[in-house]
């Protein structure tokens, strides 16, 4: 394969991550971080990152070729995994407080419509994004062949 190949699959799968990251970093904090002043922004900011999280956690699998750089790329799954449990907690917080109590998000009036999909739509977000990680756990310790054999497919 030529360089410009391997760089734009490298360069894309990385991409990948750094969304991935970014959205579990901002849905683990999210109880630190509050409501403040703008109210439900940071909320409404995670529910409209949620089509392009779930696209672009597509990406990571590009490495597939190359399988001595997806086996250490994917370790960059692991700080993830370890943020699951927080970005559980405050899915569950925002959703029980929207269906439990009936309260909005960040407010004690009645929520809109679009408090009652944020939490289904960061649990969908998390489970795609588990599904796409685990698939290139799984692909990069699963095939050592290496990456001149797949070259010369």
């Amino acid at each position: 394969m030529r360089f410009a190949e391997v760089f734009l699959r490298l360069g894309c799968s990385l991409v990948g991550w750094m969304v991935l990251y970014a959205h579990a970093l901002w849905l683990a904090v999210l109880h630190r971080i509050g409501c403040g002043p703008d109210g439900s922004e940071m909320h409404a900011l995670l529910l409209g990152m949620v089509p392009l999280t779930i696209a672009l956690s597509l990406l990571p699998k590009l490495t597939r070729p190359f399988i001595e750089i997806q086996s250490m790329l994917r370790w960059l799954a692991v700080p993830l995994a370890i943020l699951v449990p927080f970005m559980l907690f405050n899915v569950w917080r925002v959703g029980a407080g929207v269906y439990r109590t009936g309260s909005g998000i960040c407010t004690d009036a009645p929520p809109v419509a679009w408090h009652y999909a944020w939490a289904p739509a960061q649990l969908l977000t998390m489970a795609a994004c588990t599904v796409a990680v685990l698939t290139v756990w799984l692909n990069s310790t699963g095939d050592r062949r290496t990456s001149e054999t797949m070259a010369s497919d």
